[in-house]
């Protein structure tokens, strides 16, 4: 095991120094693990960093190239994804989750901190999570709306383990608190912020008699506990989330927006490369499958401009509606003024 961790400790370092633009070659991957571990047991030489480069091309597709100019490897496709596999062990799941939080979603210098712990777990072949709060303590702080780590742990285990979750719960709408038994089956983080998509056992002290779903904001958790009910996972929730449903939000099709001006690296930073197409004026079309209509809405307002909805017709009427509404209001308490 010692030596799968420590394979897979270089792994992780090697990509997240690809997705800085660092240009790593195997003296700098080497000082970057000297300083994780004063041991010395990460000792490679310029062959080791090629098995590696070859290894992640191998078995992940990795699109890595060297750059004579700068002396090290890069990524050629910003948008390739590693997908580390879940392996059973506690202690590399602990791994895995830093390192997919550290590479995806998490702002710097929360992710850099991250992905440090998740390094400096595998290295120091502790057992399980608890072992590193450190790590789970940046988790929830790394939130968008920051989450007191001792809930985050107690939901984070909750989910891992399959067992149920006693929340108080905060309403966003009316501030009232509720008190849930829930079976949480999908823990997630969209936007910024952590959610749980669970069943609800119970609210308030009362059995729901039929099956409730709720998406819940973890960050309105005011109090969380395991409570000690196993459940077998719900294989239908989990996929529907999977393929991008944590909320039941209505969709469109496909949504086509011209970008232009200030808007044009959002898009390029933002879509993959195969939705976008450059026309011959400089503008972009970025063509958006299954697209969440409020998320286009407030994204062609918030751009001023310099994005605009160039199909369906229905979406583009839709944004000239909210525009004159935000404008009718604007100008009424102008007004007042």
């Amino acid at each position: 095991m010692a030596s799968d961790i420590n394979k897979m400790t270089r792994l992780l370092k090697l990509v997240s120094m690809l997705r800085r633009n660092s240009f790593p070659n195997h003296a700098t991957l080497e000082k970057e693990l000297r300083a994780l571990d004063a041991t010395g047991q990460f000792k490679i030489s310029q062959k080791t960093i090629q098995r590696d480069v070859l290894y992640l091309q191998a078995e992940y597709n990795a699109p890595i190239e060297f750059d004579y100019r700068n002396n090290g490897y890069y990524l050629k496709d910003s948008f390739w994804k590693f997908e580390v596999p879940q392996l059973s062990d506690v202690e590399m799941q602990a791994v895995t989750l830093g390192a997919r939080l550290a590479e995806t979603v998490m702002p710097e210098p929360v992710a850099g901190k991250i992905q440090q712990a998740a390094d400096m777990l595998a290295s120091s072949n502790t057992t399980g999570l608890d072992a590193n709060a450190m790590l789970i303590s940046l988790v929830a702080q790394g939130s968008r709306i920051p989450i007191p780590p001792a809930i985050f742990k107690e939901v984070f285990e909750a989910w891992q383990t399959r067992q149920g979750l006693e929340v108080t719960y905060v309403r966003g709408m009316t501030g009232e608190l509720v008190h849930y038994v829930i079976e949480p089956h999908v823990l997630s983080f969209y936007d910024g912020l952590w959610y749980v998509k669970a069943i609800v056992v119970s609210q308030d002290g009362m059995i729901l008699p039929e099956r409730t779903i709720r998406t819940l904001a973890v960050n309105r958790f005011r109090s969380a506990i395991v409570y000690p009910a196993p459940f077998a996972p719900d294989m239908k929730l989990i996929h529907e989330v999977n393929e991008g449903t944590l909320f039941n939000f209505p969709t469109i099709d496909e949504v086509v927006l011209r970008f232009q001006g200030k808007a044009i690296p959002y898009a390029r930073e933002n879509y993959d490369a195969s939705m976008v197409k450059e026309q011959s004026d400089g503008t972009l079309l970025v063509t958006v499958r299954n697209a969440i209509d409020f998320k286009i809405v407030n994204l062609v307002l918030n751009e001023g401009g310099d994005v605009t909805v160039v199909s369906p017709k229905e979406l583009a009427e839709k944004v000239i509606a909210q525009a004159k509404a935000v404008i009718a209001v604007q100008e009424r308490q102008s007004s007042e003024r």
